[in-house]
């Protein structure tokens, strides 16, 4: 299994690389350039079909590119957005996506800068499990009729600046604005898998029914790194749901050993 392949995958990914790499390059501005242009493409649906009208030429995308934002963005945000545009797009819609995951991946790099994307990735997962244990605030967080965006995510800000990183924030805000029902978690799992991807390492969460000793970790790491052939970052929780042995989760691999699914596997086959 490629650690990389999650970030690998996400389009224009190493055309932020390039921008990102120069002496100087302003990651978080970028990526508000980039939180910016996803949140402007939505909206505007005419803008959204001119930048991705297959019937203009890049050339003609490229000046409107220039028109519109040279004097507003990064300069190496303005050269991505070129390169996206003269791209061909199934969907106008998927624009803003694009532009959006740019944004966090800029984020996350801003926080490498720093030493402090490991600390991200675990706060990202700390906050992850807060809310999956508090079902009526992660609803309020995630349902798009309560307020506008910046009025969830100051609701966010209120309850989580305190304890964790600016970058961490600026992540949970992003999420908060845009995750409907049911995604609010998994975005931010997400968001951490990119985390471990930009670091080489493989996103494995562990939920287990009792805590774990120190050397119990270090063996499954062990374990875990020799069975995927990478570096694991490792998040381990305990879960009341689970009864019994573990639930793993790493890339597209699922594994349910708790007991309690294990006596439902039975029920079933005496049923079958």
């Amino acid at each position: 299994m490629n650690a990389h392949r999650g970030l690998g995958d996400v389009a224009y990914s190493s055309n932020l690389e390039d921008v990102l790499a120069l002496p100087e390059a302003p990651a978080m501005r970028i990526a508000e350039d980039f939180f910016g242009l996803s949140d402007l493409v939505k909206t505007d649906g005419r803008l959204r079909r001119a930048l991705t009208d297959p019937s203009r030429s890049a050339q003609e995308k490229a000046s409107l590119v220039d028109a519109l934002f040279a004097t507003k963005m990064n300069e190496g945000t303005v050269k991505i957005v070129k390169d996206m545009v003269a791209d061909h797009w199934s969907t106008p819609e998927s624009l803003h996506d694009a532009a959006e995951v740019l944004g966090i991946l800029a984020v996350l790099a801003a926080a490498q800068r720093e030493g402090e994307l490991a600390s991200v990735e675990n706060e990202l997962f700390e906050v992850r499990r807060f809310l999956a244990s508090h079902r009526e605030l992660r609803l309020t967080l995630s349902d798009l009729s309560t307020g506008n965006p910046h009025e969830r995510g100051d609701l966010a800000t209120r309850l989580f600046a305190s304890k964790i990183s600016i970058w961490t924030m600026r992540l949970l805000r992003r999420a908060v604005a845009r995750s409907r029902h049911g995604r609010l978690l998994a975005n931010l799992r997400r968001f951490a898998q990119w985390a471990a991807a930009i670091e080489s390492k493989l996103l494995v969460t562990v939920e287990t029914s009792a805590e774990m000793t120190v050397e119990q970790v270090a063996r499954l790491r062990s374990l875990l790194e020799a069975r995927f052939g990478c570096k694991i970052a490792l998040a381990v929780s305990v879960e009341d749901g689970v009864v019994g042995g573990f639930r793993l989760r790493a890339d597209t691999t699922a594994i349910d050993a708790s007991l309690a699914t294990r006596i439902a596997d039975m029920k079933r086959a005496l049923t079958s």
